[in-house]
């Protein structure tokens, strides 16, 4: 059996560890700086560099001098130094584009690179460069992702020496590993992004199915990020108890940006339905014009027929014409007015809906018809906003799609409560929200969130169909109102208003 000098064994312990301690570590920046840190303390070296490959040159990210108290890079901060260019006259890019490790003893002997930038480097600091060691950071799919150099070995006494030639292998192995890591790092990232870009488009296909709804995502998603994250500094509060790190307020910011993903199987005329009939109006207009055509024609008739008549007959006559065109009128008048989602239809004008469509004319065919068909009577009876009862749950039923949409989507631990979260922005405190009708108990802290927020938007946004965008004391005096009716969470309001949270976004 092979044996080891304590010296190897000591090196071989290390790279254990560091690579543990590299799988660990799910920070970038931190990871580059262990990186650095790690080689430069197996080597002894004083200081060193580490370039990551972008396209066509290599940009600096982390660089540490010993000697000279220098350390930049490890919180990501931006290096200000131009990056290198792929030339194979140069050190660090020669090793990334032939994948191989370059050891020079003394940098002041060297030709086969060009050192003009660390003399003239010496020059001005009065620092002295003499041993170099470079190596790739090549992942395993063969590619170099990065370089990192190392420069001037010290003795036990503290003198500059070339590097050992089995540091080559040493930091290799080191290197090997963490481009495996960061390479694994940056995979996470791209399927992260790719999965929020898709979180994006669903949600802006969502807003751009109707003008009206343009960016309500958006704002619904960052109010409710802005709120958690302010419930932080609120520890006396009610929900004073409830930390939001960066991990769940993720999860609640991704709720509310597919809150309302379910309202792409809503018909679009539900959604951007404007008022109680919308364009059937138009018909219930033209069909008024032919019932006045049809009225003028029995004018015109009995008109005719009492030309021999009595002067008081006649008078009758004219009299009739007159109160039906003021009838008719009046009723044009009237169902315009109960159209409109700003009048509250009560039991007295429902009446009268029903009276006007009671009347009846008859068609150039013979055929009898009242002025209202029945649809057009249960749609101008709506005593509050424009939907019918058929309607409303066709609109209520976007959460139970959203929560079987969102169902199938395979989200990562972090995110596993999304699909709850986003499915119960309607529910209420007093338990008649929707589709659960859940209790106040049973509500989660981010459910009353996105609740808040959701109410909040929709009564201030400028961009819906059935109303103008209300004044911010208004809508925030009417989420008042919803508190004391035990629908929305009041502790969750007071800190919305405290910090004024609409101005975050």
């Amino acid at each position: 059996m092979k044996s080891f000098s304590p010296e190897i064994l000591g090196e071989i312990e290390d790279i254990l560890n560091i690579g543990i301690a590299l799988s660990a570590e799910k920070d970038q920046n931190r990871l580059l700086e262990m990186i650095v840190t790690e080689a430069r303390r197996i080597t002894h070296a004083d200081a060193g560099t580490l370039y990551m490959v972008d396209e066509d040159k290599l940009v600096y990210r982390i660089m540490q001098n010993e000697s000279m108290g220098t350390f930049k890079g490890g919180g990501g901060e931006v290096i200000p130094f131009p990056p290198v260019p792929m030339s194979m006259e140069n050190i660090s890019a020669f090793v990334a584009l032939t994948h191989q490790s370059v050891n020079i003893p003394n940098v002041y002997n060297a030709i086969e690179f060009d050192f003009t930038g660390p003399k003239k480097f010496d020059a001005a600091t009065g620092y002295h460069t003499l041993s170099m060691l470079v190596i790739p950071l090549e992942n395993h799919e063969g590619t170099v992702i990065g370089v990192l150099q190392l420069i001037n070995a010290q003795d036990e006494y503290g003198n500059l020496i070339p590097f050992g030639h089995h540091f080559e292998k040493v930091v290799s192995s080191l290197a090997s590993q963490a481009a495996i890591f960061l390479t694994n790092i940056q995979l996470l990232r791209d399927i992260e992004n790719l999965f929020n870009s898709f979180v994006d488009v669903m949600a802006t296909a969502i807003d751009s199915r109707t003008p009206y709804n343009a960016n309500h995502s958006r704002r619904v998603a960052l109010l409710a990020g802005e709120l958690a994250q302010v419930i932080n500094y609120e520890p006396d509060s009610r929900w004073g108890h409830e930390t939001f790190d960066k991990d769940r307020i993720a999860q609640l910011v991704m709720a509310g940006w597919l809150h309302d993903i379910g309202k792409i199987a809503t018909p679009l005329e539900v959604m951007d339905k404007s008022s109680r009939i919308e364009r059937p109006l138009e018909l219930v207009m033209q069909r008024f014009d032919y019932i006045h055509s049809w009225l003028e024609k029995q004018y015109l008739e009995k008109k005719l027929a009492s030309l021999s008549a009595s002067p008081e007959e006649q008078s009758a006559v004219d009299k009739w014409w007159e109160e039906q065109q003021q009838t008719l009128q009046e009723a044009r008048e009237f169902i315009i007015k109960v159209d409109n989602p700003a009048t509250f239809v009560d039991k007295d004008l429902q009446e009268k809906v029903r009276e006007i469509a009671a009347r009846t004319y008859t068609d150039p065919a013979g055929k009898v018809f009242n002025w209202l068909k029945p649809e057009e009577v249960t749609a101008l009876c709506v005593m509050k906003g424009t939907l019918t009862n058929d309607e409303r749950q066709i609109m209520e039923d976007h959460v139970v799609v959203t929560q079987r949409m969102l169902d199938k989507m395979p989200f990562t631990a972090k995110l596993k409560d999304v699909p709850y979260f986003a499915s119960i922005h309607h529910e209420h405190l007093d338990g008649k929200g929707y589709p659960n009708h859940l209790a106040e108990d049973d509500i989660p802290v981010e459910g009353r969130i996105l609740a808040l927020v959701d109410v909040f938007d929709a009564l201030t946004a400028d961009d819906r169909p059935y109303k103008k965008a209300m004044p911010l004391e208004q809508a925030l005096k009417i989420l008042g109102f919803m508190v004391k009716d035990h629908e929305l969470d009041g502790d969750l309001l007071e800190i919305f208003i405290k910090h004024q949270v609409w101005e975050k976004i």
